[in-house]
């Protein structure tokens, strides 16, 4: 290397090599008259953390560090220390050192470096400082002040660097910043390795992009794939919401990430919160998938969903859940709890332009009644009347906007829960279980399909559909739909039956007020005594339509039309099929019991077939 760097200073300067030779023997004299008490500046080496900690085994001879250049140098009597100034050059095992001055200690094969002090390690490592020193034996490096370490598109500042070339990594323990091309890194403690472009920060961790920041305690971060690796609680904040994590991966190119340990999305509201042992979160695309432990809570809407499985969609609001899903519906004042195979959370985007509206004026027509003891014949159109709302009159809303102001349309989310495959739910005031659920928190309306049932208080009803309507929180009314049955326990023995082809429940502060049963309608009853205990016989009766009216919990009439049979029987004379109408099956083993009971598996039995229209009768009309 000597012999080349003399090549290149006599072409340079056109001047022999012999005459560079004299002109070393006289300058080498020279410094044996510089005085013994000139000393050597020294910079303190911080000890490194314990990771990078290392014995230094020499193995034979240990490399010389080679003086490329110098315009002086000093040296003195009786020392190994030499003094270079100007343009000061060295090289060790692969590495160039450049500085304005230096203090080289040839003994102790290392040498302290003042002022534009730079490092070069090949065509990629460059490390630049204001101080620096080097030990040829440990091939260790300490920069200090204005430190700058560059390695492809990242470049990182500190005021102090200590760099082993032996495990070829660098660290800082008083403050940094890392920045590339999308990102900008700090941290109190932090470590570079080139060779794997792999950063590794500690205590204050901060990353800055132009989209989000993070910020965290200890966090990884590869320069070349831009992922943040995270192993210490961590947030994320980002225009569109907050990331809770402890452990997982972030893309900040493509802002994909994995988060493990029960990591938590907030959207930017703070209103809809994602939950989950493990979460594949595409930020850029806005949707999740959920793995372990989903929880999914929008707390304006009030629903929260949950399951092992989950999909969540923040663009379209839009969510999933199978395995073990359940929702919890609470905006209804009386919470909903469903369990099915899979559940759908659905947004839906209302847009609702101002309009004169007409306020509906209903008239009720006032009919006979009929006595709980008796059975009672009455004409079609007085009965069919009593049934119905009459429109009276129309008439508009007065406006409540000054004149010559519009109205402004109004833009509302609601939000509609889907249930498919062994529904089973539960609330204080009913329980169901079907195939199928559909809820509407725009209407208040709960839709049941295929062999759904419903109980309520000692009620139990079924049929193809049944249709729940609520209102503040409480159930206003219920249609069941084509083939409906109603059974209302008294006891272990004796049920009330009604079914028909349609059948309508209405219901005044949470106590069953009305019954409307349209088509094919028959029935089986037990009066009560005063005392509440049964009177002794039953009530059968078969009509086209059929009204019940009730009064505190409590039968007060019956209406039938346009024309009715029917037969009383006392309970001495009742056969044994003449306690059950056809198609009678009481389910009360599938009744979910308490919000947990939904969980329960249970089939039906083999006997309870699926409910059949049964055109035959268990009473002898002719009779």
């Amino acid at each position: 290397m000597f012999k080349k760097f003399i090549t290149y200073i006599t072409q340079r300067h056109r001047i022999s090599a012999i005459s560079v030779l004299c002109l070393i023997a006289i300058y080498a004299s020279a410094q044996m008259m510089i005085s013994p008490h000139m000393g050597v500046d020294s910079l303190q080496v911080p000890q490194k953390p314990q990771s990078q900690q290392k014995t230094q085994q020499a193995k034979g001879k240990q490399k010389v560090i080679d003086i490329v250049f110098s315009k002086e140098l000093f040296t003195r009597a009786g020392s190994d220390v030499k003094i270079l100034k100007d343009s000061v050059i060295f090289f060790h095992d692969g590495a160039y050192l450049y500085c304005d001055s230096a203090y080289y200690d040839e003994k102790m094969n290392s040498f302290n470096a003042f002022s534009n002090v730079r490092m070069e390690q090949g065509d990629t490592l460059f490390l630049y400082g204001n101080y620096m020193h080097y030990d040829g034996n440990t091939r260790v490096v300490m920069f200090r002040e204005n430190v700058r370490l560059e390695h492809g598109s990242g470049t990182l500042f500190t005021d102090s660097l200590n760099y082993d070339r032996m495990m070829n990594i660098g660290y800082y323990f008083d403050g940094g910043m890392l920045v590339d091309s999308l990102n900008e890194l700090t941290s109190y403690w932090g470590q570079y390795e080139p060779a794997l472009k792999l950063a590794t920060f500690k205590d204050s961790v901060i990353l800055v992009n132009n989209k989000f920041k993070l910020y965290s305690d200890r966090l990884k971060y590869n320069t070349d794939t831009k992922i943040a690796t995270i192993y210490t609680p961590t947030k994320i904040v980002s225009d569109s919401g907050i990331i809770y994590s402890s452990k997982g991966w972030y893309n900040t190119a493509t802002e994909e990430s994995l988060l493990l340990d029960q990591s938590t999305i907030v959207n930017k509201q703070g209103n809809r919160i994602l939950r989950g042992d493990s979460i594949s979160y595409h930020k850029a695309k806005g949707y999740g998938e959920v793995f372990g432990n989903m929880f999914l809570q929008d707390t304006t809407k009030k629903v929260i969903l949950r399951g092992h499985y989950g999909f969540y969609n923040e663009l379209t609001d839009y969510a999933l859940a199978t395995d073990s899903a359940y929702c919890i519906e609470y905006s209804q004042g009386d919470t909903l709890y469903i369990h099915a195979d899979t559940l759908k959370l659905i947004a839906i985007v209302d847009s609702i332009k101002p309009t004169n509206q007409k306020i509906q004026k209903h008239t009720k027509v006032a009919a006979d009644s009929l006595h709980s003891d008796s059975i009672g014949k009455l004409h079609s159109d007085s009965l069919h009347t009593q049934s119905v709302n009459i429109s009276s009159s129309l008439e508009p809303l007065p406006s409540a906007l000054p004149p010559g102001k519009k109205e402004e349309s109004k833009v509302t989310t609601f939000r509609e829960i889907k249930a498919y495959y062994g529904v089973r739910f539960y609330r204080s005031d009913m329980q169901g279980v079907c195939d199928s659920l559909q809820f509407n928190s725009r209407d208040s309306i709960l839709h049941m399909y295929k062999d759904p049932v419903l109980w309520n208080t000692n009620r139990q009803l079924y049929g193809d559909t049944i249709d729940i309507y609520m209102n503040d929180s409480t159930i206003d009314h219920m249609h069941v739909k084509r083939y409906s049955f109603s059974i209302e326990q008294k006891d272990s023995l004796h049920y009330n039956q009604l079914k028909s082809r349609s059948m309508k429940l209405f219901f005044q502060n949470k106590q069953l007020e009305r019954v409307l049963a349209e088509g094919n309608v028959e029935t089986i009853s037990y009066p009560e005594e005063k005392n509440k205990e049964l009177s002794g016989i039953l009530n059968w009766l078969e009509s086209s339509y059929l009204q019940i009216f009730m009064k505190d919990g409590a039968f007060e009439k019956l209406v039938t039309w346009p024309k009715s049979v029917g037969k009383t029987t006392p309970f001495d004379l009742i056969t044994p099929e003449q306690l059950r109408l056809t198609d009678f099956y009481w389910y009360d083993y599938l009744r979910p019991l308490d919000k947990d009971d939904i969980f329960r598996k249970v089939s039906r039995k083999a006997s309870d077939v699926k409910p059949q229209r049964s055109k035959t009768s268990v009473f002898n009309r002719e009779e």
